[in-house]
């Protein structure tokens, strides 16, 4: 069973394991150091605050697993963004399954409003892309050596879900729900 759970200071050296592992900030915009106090000075100016970012710990079986966010949520112009990753890599199969999750949650149960759902990610990514793919996401726009990391520069693909898109794959994705704590 998958549920969505939003983090608590409790989850923070989890999240600051899974954040400056390797296998996880190779394909994120930015790095981070290991600093338990930064970690705290983030989750107190940042997610407690009543801010556009939402976090949630995805677990999978009570187990957590990883974490889910989405920024920019503006239901004036109905759309959001979002981005995910699986810290716990012997979960990492269970990353393929959480864009179904999560576009189920925000298209038809929290948002019946909403029209699209922006992301991005490193164009080297190719696995990701591919289960983003699967689901029906769009490339929207390729940024050519946009971000900068390890003295290379790396291009960012943005891509889009739309609600009609979505909703239109209902029949073959309808099962995947969870609970999304509020």
């Amino acid at each position: 069973m998958i549920n969505f759970r939003k983090i608590s200071a409790d989850d923070l050296p989890l999240i600051l394991r899974w954040r400056t592992d390797p296998n996880v900030t190779r394909y994120m915009s930015t790095d981070i150091e290991f600093d338990l106090e930064k970690q705290f000075k983030w989750y107190n100016e940042v997610v407690r605050i009543c801010s556009p970012t939402e976090h949630w710990i995805i677990s999978r079986n009570d187990k957590p697993i990883g974490l889910l966010n989405i920024e920019n949520y503006d239901p004036a112009h109905q759309q959001t963004s979002w981005g995910y990753y699986i810290g716990d890599l012997e979960s990492q199969i269970i990353g393929g399954l959480i864009p179904a999750y999560f576009y189920n949650y925000m298209f038809l149960h929290r948002d019946t409003s909403l029209k699209k759902i922006n992301g991005h990610l490193f164009s080297l990514n190719t696995k990701v892309l591919a289960i983003h793919q699967f689901y029906g996401v769009k490339e929207v726009k390729v940024l050519k050596n946009y971000i900068c990391k390890y003295g290379e520069l790396f291009d960012i693909i943005l891509i889009e879900m739309t609600r009609e898109n979505w909703i239109s794959k209902q029949e073959s994705f309808y099962h995947y729900q969870a609970v999304f704590e509020e």
